[in-house]
């Protein structure tokens, strides 16, 4: 059983959320807690999570910290957003997780659910594409109204960005999951969370923002993945790398 912490309901009306965890490069994670700090949201809410599965200490001192899934609100968006520091592996505890997250969404009487992430984007592909995929049939055109390209044929959108969608259908609430293309799943992708960010700020309404620190923080991605590449190549010839 999941231990959450009521600080105080926001007063809203018929809300979105958005509720997302870290995921493949972390998009879901940069977008939603950039988000929150550059609006200034509001904690309303905690859920106590079964993390960490240790202690630290210094100088013979233990010290212990219970980490926590979080809900802020932005009252002038009429928003709820749910996140934390990382996404269940664990079944069970996905599973209750994603319940506990609709079960709020019910007593806010939320009207529709969004959850992001990263999809992997082919080696063949120019431009990378945000993709989306919807737990009702209806909203495919809204959705597809905002320039999103909706997820063909068969597959999986796993962890918590995906099963939310499924237990939000479970309990008749209207979700949907948006997916920023990236190229590398092990290295963060402020890219892919700024495009799916200036895509949820024109759906949901929210007041632009200003997002130079993404920008930056792609550059500093950029820099760092041509020095890695120079280094791959200089090993493949067998060559030492040079000294400055």
């Amino acid at each position: 059983m999941l231990g959450v912490k009521i600080h105080s309901y926001p007063k809203l009306e018929s809300p979105n959320m958005l509720a997302a965890l870290p995921d493949m490069g972390n998009v879901a994670g940069i977008g939603l807690s950039y988000l929150i700090k550059k609006l200034n949201a509001k904690l309303f809410a905690e859920i106590y999570a079964y993390w960490p599965p240790f202690v630290s200490y210094k100088n013979g001192v233990v010290d212990y910290t219970q980490s926590t899934y979080k809900f802020h609100y932005l009252g002038d968006e009429n928003l709820l957003i749910f996140n934390g520091d990382f996404n269940p592996t664990d079944p069970r505890r996905l599973y209750e997780l994603c319940y506990e997250v609709v079960r709020m969404a019910g007593r806010m009487n939320v009207k529709r659910l969004y959850s992001i992430g990263a999809a992997l984007r082919p080696a063949s592909a120019t431009e990378p594409k945000v993709f989306g995929a919807v737990n009702n049939e209806q909203l495919l055109e809204d959705v597809r109204n905002h320039g999103v390209v909706m997820l063909e044929g068969e597959g999986q959108i796993t962890g918590f960005n995906g099963l939310i969608l499924g237990i939000a259908k479970e309990q008749g609430v209207d979700a949907v999951c948006i997916l920023g293309e990236i190229d590398n799943p092990g290295v963060i992708q402020p890219k892919a969370a700024q495009n799916i960010l200036k895509l949820i700020i024109n759906m949901l309404n929210i007041k632009p923002f200003n997002m130079d620190e993404l920008d930056e923080e792609e550059k500093r991605k950029q820099f760092m993945e041509q020095q890695m590449g120079y280094l791959e190549r200089v090993m493949e010839r067998g060559e030492p790398p040079g000294i400055a």
